[in-house]
């Protein structure tokens, strides 16, 4: 018996050391994963917000094509006064009147933007500043907030797939 004990002593010694390595190992590989996810995440939160700078960029511009390239092709638009648009052919038409307006200025400036766990969607808030000029001169200021759901397309790209606004007043 005296010469089993330092044996079953340096073997259960075994075997903790080896299950604590085990879970430092898991530990170290789970803590490897959320630095991934984390850093997956705020690549995505930079893509939108650089695809809503170009996308404000664009409607500055009037260049309706270079708008519509923003939209997933079965996306949802939401304008204020009128019913919902549904696909880019829908979405477009609204553009086309709200570009042609005379004396336009359209900014928009992201708030926040949140990427779900999934990574397959996310959803941006802002503010924007509509400025148009009526046929007598006048011009009139309209500011106010949007909400865009974004949506990750199978190249990677995201494409706002629900685009919703309402003004301040």
């Amino acid at each position: 018996m005296p010469r089993t004990r330092p044996i079953l002593l340096a073997a259960l010694f075994a075997i903790l050391l080896t299950t604590s390595c085990d879970r430092a190992g898991e530990q170290d590989s789970q803590a490897q994963h959320q630095q991934e996810i984390r850093q997956s995440r705020a690549a995505d939160e930079a893509a939108i917000r650089a695809a809503s700078a170009a996308w404000s960029q664009a409607s500055t511009a009037k260049d309706l094509d270079k708008t519509m390239s923003f939209y997933a092709d079965d996306a949802l638009q939401f304008p204020e006064k009128t019913p919902a648009a549904k696909g880019k052919e829908s979405i477009r038409k609204n553009w086309a009147q709200l570009l042609a307006a005379p004396g336009l200025g359209l900014s928009f400036q992201t708030t926040t933007v949140e990427i779900a766990r999934s990574g397959e969607l996310a959803y941006e808030t802002g503010t924007y500043d509509f400025v148009t000029t009526d046929k007598k001169g006048k011009s009139s200021d309209e500011k106010g907030k949007y909400v865009v759901v974004w949506k990750k397309q199978n190249d990677g790209t995201w494409k706002a797939a629900v685009d919703i606004d309402n003004p301040d007043q």
